[in-house]
Formats: C-alpha cells, sequence, structure tokens
C-alpha cells in the first residue's frame, strides 16, 4: 500500500514558505553529502564544496526557522502588556591612598567592602524607595581596575554602553547581592542553600 503525502498550503505565511525551501536544499545537500561519503569519493573538490554548501545550509534553515518561530512568539507576546522594568546602576570607585594603613587590619579589599556596608546599613545598593515602585534584587560587583569611571567618561565615549562592561584589564573580586523573595518559605530555602 502506497503512503500519502500530505502537502501543506505554505503560500499565505512566506515566513513559513522560507523554512520549508530552505529545509528542502538542506534535504538535498545532506543527501549529496551522505551519498558521497558511502562512495568514498569525500575527499575533493566537489565533495569539500558540498561540505561547505551544507553548512551554509544548515545556518539558513536555522536563521530560516528563526524568523518563522519569532514572528509566532512576537504575535504571542503582543497579546500582554510588557511590564516597565529599569535597572539603576551605581558605581563608585575607591583608591586606596594610605596602603600601610589598608593592609594593617589584615583583611584588604573583603575589610573594606564589608566597612562600606556596615556604614551602608548592610544593603550592597541602597534601592530607591518610591510608591509606585517595587524594588527588586541589588547586586554589586568588587573589581581592581586601574582607571577610575566619570561622567565626562560617558560623554566623550563613541559607544557609552562600552563603559559599562567589565574591562579586560579588570579582576572580579567579589558579587554581592540583596535578592528579593517572593515569601518568607523561598528566602528560607535560599539560606539553606547557601548554608549547603
Amino acid at each position: 500500500m502506497a503512503g500519502t503525502v500530505t502537502v501543506m498550503n505554505t503560500t499565505s505565511d512566506p515566513a513559513r514558505t522560507a523554512a520549508v525551501q530552505a529545509g528542502e536544499e538542506l534535504h538535498r545537500l545532506v543527501r549529496l553529502h551522505v551519498d558521497q561519503v558511502a562512495s568514498g569519493n569525500d575527499d575533493d573538490d566537489v565533495a569539500e564544496d558540498t561540505d561547505r554548501a551544507l553548512w551554509e545550509a544548515v545556518a539558513a534553515y536555522g536563521v530560516a526557522l528563526d524568523d518563522l518561530y519569532d514572528e509566532e512568539s512576537d504575535d504571542e507576546d503582543n497579546d500582554e502588556p510588557d511590564e516597565l522594568t529599569f535597572t539603576v546602576r551605581t558605581r563608585y570607585d575607591y583608591t586606596v591612598v594610605d596602603e600601610k594603613a589598608f593592609l594593617a587590619g589584615g583583611q584588604g579589599i573583603a575589610g573594606a567592602v564589608g566597612a562600606l556596608l556596615k556604614r551602608a546599613g548592610g544593603k550592597p545598593v541602597p534601592a530607591l524607595e518610591v510608591a509606585s515602585l517595587e524594588t527588586g534584587s541589588g547586586l554589586i560587583t568588587v573589581h581592581l581596575n586601574a582607571e577610575l569611571l566619570t561622567a565626562e567618561n560617558f560623554a566623550e565615549a563613541e559607544e557609552p554602553t562600552d563603559l559599562l562592561l567589565v574591562d579586560r584589564d579588570e579582576s572580579l573580586q567579589f558579587v554581592l547581592d540583596e535578592p528579593v523573595f517572593g515569601s518568607r518559605a523561598e528566602a528560607e530555602a535560599a539560606a539553606r542553600r547557601s548554608d549547603d
């Protein structure tokens, strides 16, 4: 008994049509590549061209699928209004002006950061207290770096957001956070995980 092949009508959806065409081309190249490997003709220039075309077809099929499913997910996402969220980043640079006194405490950077947090009431990042805002988690990272950052650096930068990235010359020393939990049970579970 012969099988039945059902062909979907993709003409009404250009993204689906493009994905099917890219998939068919990939299928054709996979078959060609397998035939070349099976026949032992997989080490000449023609096989190399097939191999290159195969990888390009894999990429093209992936892009076509992304285009197809991103459009669908965008349509689904548009049903719900996006929640407005924003991040406030605070950076303070510190310079050790009395190395002897700094090292005398025996705790180095960790001790200095601990003293700063203690002075700030134990909060890594002082949160904005505004009635219309729900405060999320806080985070502080401590890096050793060679250059201080000022507002002028942003005004002069070709790509200002690059200044928010960690420079290659910096070394990350600590990451401290102040998570926000939905319930006391979540907070207790997180505390137990951190103790393990």
